[in-house]
């Protein structure tokens, strides 16, 4: 039977984990499987040429937590290794951010984690999970209804993170303590059955290891297929983005021409590129969207929010609409980020040919315009005679028979003077400054987007 020793070393080869010269942060609790991970690495620190150092994060939770801190700096000084410690109120952060209390107190720790390695100049970092921990997450996440993602639980290595204990059982790092006379502190926490991972922990993997003692070690070999599924999936979703990128979003007629389930997969990807895991509810919510085909906007976490219109499906940041305005440089550049367009102004000899070369570029009389000229978005009660017409039409009711849903309307840009809107930017120049038969020099005007 293999030692602990030699399941972390297998662990941190088969992975490759760490290089040498590597400088390996050390999350430890306190608990026995984060001790276990310390002194195992200490004692192969040589072996594979890395350098050791601790981190201790308190979050405010119990009030015993002073004996976790006190085991914790004995092991640093034992070992001879630097340590980083904060306290954190791990409660007062959830409730500001309304978060159950164990994703508040995991985002505080990743936070941590990532500034101390920093600040000690690690590359990486180990925690301290088994394939105990594994197969608890494996049941937690399928209890919760996850998919392929979130069954195969965690990865062995999601850089900086490493987890060299993933061979091993808790019940392993607990008799490598003992065996070497290891102090550790269990957390009374872990034994509050109302918490779902403690009942998972305490009553389901016990009850299934009665029916199969290698129960862990068949879950992680389900994990392992089920990662390696998530991969080929995660390359198809990015073959299918790519086929289908059009402009700032997706194709929305391609799209369409998929089956569900790769919709799905393509929806679940364009919102992992601005790093949102979106739950089912979203997912379906936008598939329908999709379906129906009428412009409609999703809300999503992190504030940000999917967007159905123009032929497209876009996911960006939710933001206010930008009130403006802006000032248009006559001659010159304007750069207006907040509404994603750049407009070039020029004055020219006048073409034979007073159609733009595109929708994006138009001349404008240069005896009618009066300055000064601004940029700003769409509003309801703006009106104007569209070139080619005889009556004037809101602009609002403009944009929407050209297919704008509601959200882009709000941040069309519009080209105004001091007599009224000149350039609906990017469709439609103004009937009431056309360029007059006898002038001889003209304004210019090309918009592009950012």
């Amino acid at each position: 039977m293999k030692t602990m020793l030699q399941k972390v070393r297998e662990a941190l080869r088969k992975y490759s984990m760490v290089a040498p010269g590597d400088k390996v942060l050390v999350a430890v609790s306190g608990g026995a499987d984060s001790m276990a991970l310390l002194y195992s690495l200490y004692w192969l620190r040589k072996e594979f040429d890395i350098s050791l150092a601790i981190a201790h994060l308190d979050h405010g939770i119990r009030q015993d937590t002073a004996e976790d801190l006190k085991i914790v700096r004995s092991a640093a000084e034992d070992l001879g290794l630097e340590m980083v410690y904060e306290r954190v109120d791990a409660l007062a952060f959830a409730k500001k951010e309304k978060l159950n209390l164990e994703e508040a107190a995991r985002r505080l720790r990743r936070e941590f984690l990532l500034r101390a390695a920093e600040k000690l100049g690690a590359q990486k970092i180990a925690l301290g999970h088994t394939r105990t921990d594994l197969a608890e997450t494996i049941l937690l996440h399928l209890l919760r209804g996850a998919g392929p993602a979130g069954l195969r639980g965690f990865l062995p290595v999601s850089l900086p993170f490493i987890r060299p204990l993933v061979f091993l059982s808790r019940e392993e790092t607990r008799d490598f303590c003992g065996a070497h006379g290891i102090p550790f502190r269990d957390d009374p926490t872990n034994v509050d059955r109302k918490i779902l991972r403690n009942a998972i922990r305490l009553e389901l993997l016990p009850w299934l290891k009665r029916h199969n003692p290698r129960a862990e070690e068949a879950l992680a070999r389900a994990a392992q297929l089920l990662g390696e599924t998530e991969e080929v999936l995660a390359w198809l979703a990015e073959k299918i983005l790519s086929e289908l990128e059009k402009d700032r979003g997706l194709d929305l007629r391609e799209l369409r021409k998929l089956p569900k389930p790769v919709q799905a997969l393509a929806v679940r990807a364009l919102a992992q590129r601005y790093g949102v895991a979106l739950y089912h509810r979203h997912v379906e919510a936008i598939l329908r969207g999709i379906e129906r085909g009428r412009a409609a906007e999703f809300r999503l976490p992190q504030n940000l929010v999917a967007r159905i219109g123009g032929g497209l499906l876009l996911v960006e940041e939710r933001k206010p609409v930008p009130p403006g305005p802006w000032p248009l440089t006559l001659p010159g550049e304007t750069v207006i980020p907040e509404l994603g367009w750049r407009i070039k102004a020029e004055k020219v000899l006048r073409p034979e040919d007073l159609r733009g070369e595109s929708p994006n570029v138009v001349y404008v009389s240069s005896k009618k315009l009066q300055p000064p000229l601004y940029i700003r978005p769409a509003k309801k009660e703006d009106v104007f005679i569209p070139f080619g017409a005889k009556k004037e039409k809101k602009v609002w009711e403009f944009l929407a028979r050209e297919g704008f849903p509601r959200w882009e309307r709000e941040r069309w840009p519009l080209l105004l003077d001091g007599r009224g809107v000149v350039w609906v930017v990017g469709l439609r120049l103004s009937g009431e400054y056309s360029v007059d038969e006898g002038e001889k020099e003209v304004w210019r005007l090309e918009a592009h987007r950012l």
